[in-house]
């Protein structure tokens, strides 16, 4: 009942009842409430945020970490300069492949490396 919406814009001044303080009382008892609520979870989940990000950077070392520095860290940029010799050299059939191929893990690399 915000400014009397349901009371028509009249106050009970016979009952002493005032729309406007009662809610008032109410809202700070809520603020209250989540506040508290909050910081008793907030503290909860940043000691779980803290495990699970810490299992996730072994994880990420041992699989896809390695994944990424072997195949598109070496073999990327092996590929695309082979590539490259060999259109340089004339050899059109296998050097063209070989580039696009190195090239792509090479761009790979890269999309990897800026949004991980």
């Amino acid at each position: 009942m915000v400014h009397g919406i349901a009371t028509d814009s009249k106050k009970y001044k016979h009952k002493n009842q005032n729309d406007e303080t009662r809610l008032c009382e109410d809202m700070l008892v809520w603020k209250r409430y989540v506040e508290r609520d909050c910081n008793e979870v907030g503290t909860r989940n940043e000691k779980e945020m803290n495990k699970s990000v810490k299992m996730r950077k072994k994880k990420m070392l041992i699989g896809s970490r390695v994944f990424e520095i072997l195949i598109l860290g070496v073999f990327g940029p092996i590929t695309l300069i082979t590539g490259i010799y060999m259109i340089l050299k004339g050899s059109y059939i296998l050097g063209v492949p070989l580039a696009i191929i190195g090239a792509i893990f090479v761009i790979a690399l890269i999309l990897n490396e800026k949004y991980r």
